[in-house]
Formats: C-alpha cells, sequence, structure tokens
C-alpha cells in the first residue's frame, strides 16, 4: 500500500472504533427515562463524538474511488463481491438472532433476510448503502471527471444548505405550523440521499488536500469545529429530550449539518496531518476494519443479552465496552482472515 495513503487506513480505524462506539452509547441513550439525566449526557455526548463513523467510511470510499478508470471485471466483481458478503452475514445474522429470540414466522424472515435488516442486524444497512453507491460508480465518476472547481464549490454548499440544514428548518417548520413537514420533491444529487453528498465530498476533498502539509491553523480550525459541532449535537438532543421526556435524536441523524462538520473536521485533519501515522501497525489493524464491522454485534448481543449494560457508569463503562468488542471482534476477524474461503466473507 503507498504510504500517502496511511491517513485513509488511519482513518478505517477511526471510523470502526466510532462505529462500536455509537452502538454501544446507543443502548444508553434509548434507556432515557430509566437512567439518570447525567448519564443521559455522558452517554449522548460520546455519541455525538462517533457520529463521524458512517460519513467517514463513505469520504474514504470517494476518496479512493471517485476518478478511477471505468473497469467492467472489477466493477461486476465489486459489486458480486459485496452481495455474497451482504448474503452470507444476513444469513449468519438471521441464526443468530433465532438462537437469541426464536422466530414467529420463518418463511416471512427468510425471505426478508435478504433484503432489509429487520430479521438480521440493524448495522448491516451500511451494506445495502455501499452496494448501491457502488452500482451508480461508474456514473458518478464520469460526473465528478467533468466538475469545475465552482461547480465543486456549488456542489458542496447546495447539498450542506438543502441537506445538511434540514435537521433544522424541518422541526422549525413543524414548530411554527404544528404539523410534521417532508420535503416530498427532493432535489436530486443533493437531497435524494445523504450518504452520495459524503461520498463525492470524499473525493472533492482529498483531491485537494493530499498535497496540503499542516499548520497550526488548519488544526486549530479542525478542532475548533469538532468540538463546537459536538457541543450542538449534544446540547440540543439533551436539551430537547430533556423538554419532552422522550428522546429527540434529529440533531443524530447522519444528514445533519453539524455531523457533516464535524465529520468534515476529522477528515481534514487526518489528511492533512497525514504525516503523523507512519506506523506499520495501522495498515495491519485497517486491514481488518471491515471484518470488525461484519463481527462486531454478535460480541455486542452477547454482553447486551448477559449483562444490564446501562447499570454501568457510561463514563468509564462505554469505553470499556468499546474496547473489549474491539479487540474480540479484531481477533475473530485476525482468526478468519487466515482461514480459506472463510476469508472471502470478511
Amino acid at each position: 500500500m503507498k504510504e500517502k495513503k496511511i491517513n485513509i487506513e488511519f482513518m478505517r480505524i477511526i471510523a470502526i472504533l466510532s462505529t462500536i462506539v455509537i452502538h454501544v452509547s446507543n443502548i444508553y441513550i434509548r434507556s432515557f427515562g430509566n437512567i439518570s439525566n447525567g448519564n443521559f449526557l455522558i452517554s449522548t455526548i460520546y455519541n455525538a463524538c462517533a457520529r463521524i463513523c458512517v460519513p467517514v467510511f463513505f469520504m474514504i470510499s470517494g476518496a479512493l474511488l471517485i476518478k478511477g478508470e471505468y473497469n467492467r471485471e472489477k466493477y461486476l466483481k465489486r459489486i458480486k463481491k459485496f452481495i455474497i458478503i451482504l448474503a452470507v452475514w444476513s444469513i449468519i445474522y438471521y441464526i443468530v438472532n433465532v438462537i437469541r429470540e426464536g422466530s414467529n414466522d420463518i418463511i416471512k424472515a427468510m425471505v426478508y433476510t435478504f433484503f432489509d435488516t429487520t430479521y438480521t442486524s440493524k448495522h448491516l444497512w451500511f451494506m445495502y448503502a455501499i452496494i448501491a453507491m457502488y452500482l451508480v460508480l461508474p456514473f458518478i465518476n464520469n460526473m465528478c471527471k467533468n466538475l469545475t472547481r465552482e461547480q465543486e464549490n456549488l456542489f458542496m454548499i447546495l447539498w450542506m444548505s438543502i441537506s445538511g440544514l434540514s435537521v433544522i428548518y424541518l422541526p422549525l417548520a413543524k414548530a411554527i405550523t404544528g404539523h410534521s413537514i417532508d420535503v416530498v420533491y427532493p432535489v436530486p444529487l443533493i437531497n435524494g440521499a445523504y450518504y452520495l453528498g459524503y461520498f463525492i465530498c470524499g473525493h472533492i476533498l482529498y483531491e485537494r488536500l493530499k498535497d496540503i502539509k499542516t499548520t497550526k491553523k488548519y488544526n486549530l480550525w479542525c478542532i475548533l469545529t469538532f468540538v463546537l459541532s459536538v457541543v450542538i449535537i449534544a446540547g440540543v438532543t439533551y436539551y430537547s429530550s430533556i423538554k419532552h421526556n422522550h428522546l429527540m435524536n434529529t440533531m443524530l441523524w447522519y444528514r445533519s449539518i453539524f455531523i457533516i462538520l464535524e465529520s468534515f473536521a476529522v477528515f481534514i485533519y487526518i489528511v492533512i496531518n497525514s504525516d503523523k501515522f507512519k506506523n506499520p501497525n495501522i495498515n495491519k489493524i485497517a486491514s481488518l476494519s471491515f471484518g470488525v464491522y461484519l463481527v462486531h454485534a454478535i460480541i455486542l448481543f452477547i454482553i447486551k443479552d448477559n449483562i444490564n449494560m446501562i447499570s454501568y457508569s457510561p463514563i468509564i463503562f462505554i469505553p470499556i465496552f468499546t474496547f473489549i468488542i474491539f479487540m474480540t471482534s479484531l481477533l475473530i476477524s485476525f482468526i478468519m482472515k487466515k482461514i480459506p474461503i472463510i476469508n472471502k466473507i470478511i
């Protein structure tokens, strides 16, 4: 692997760790009313910090894949690979859920297993999204190759304004009118699928920043943007949830302008500080990150089914549970990578 991509590999590790933090902290914040307000606030802060995971994953894919030369064989091979992986792990998680909970409608469950996450595991939604992205990659490639810098700027502005600010103007419209308002006719490319924006912006930002050397000013802006975004996300989520006496998670949506900003801050910081991540272990751990993503929910299920997680202090045990899940999943992924045939699905 080229050394200049080490920053991308480090981002994979940050993203998968953040994914686990979200899934652990979700157990706390979704127990609103059954935990103290202080513990709810702490777990919300953890969750807000970790919300960069999905955006960063999509931005990594955009940085690596957009503007690559179209190769029909590679195109079909990539899609086939991910469809097989999704099918196999859907079956695995279906079996896990049968063991955990049983199934009242086996036929319906078997049919749905390959089309949504109802009977498998919710974290597999990302597989559907990334397969969809790979399907349209040739078209995105051609579009991005012909965008001028001004058009790239316009795309990012429109996407951040129309999609990102929806977490502000839609609740505001509801507060004023008393009715939920949705965008019936979303703007194509801009508001139809928020993860497409991350995908394209990952490419745009990486191409502009990969040769830029860090300065204290850039680093300071990235840190301030991240911290301020987290404060707003966690603060608004906490305040609105307390006020309405139930979890209000609008600010935790991945399309939120504040999650966009904190994700951009992390992405930019790591890209321009690539010299700080020259460690051979980064590549080794990053190569197992996809396996960790696939496996980690099983470890979380085992912990959740045997331990009352919310009875433990989130400030200490969200990191502890995250570490246990990550290290166990990393070991399982490492072992599976060494086994012929099985290494094809991880």
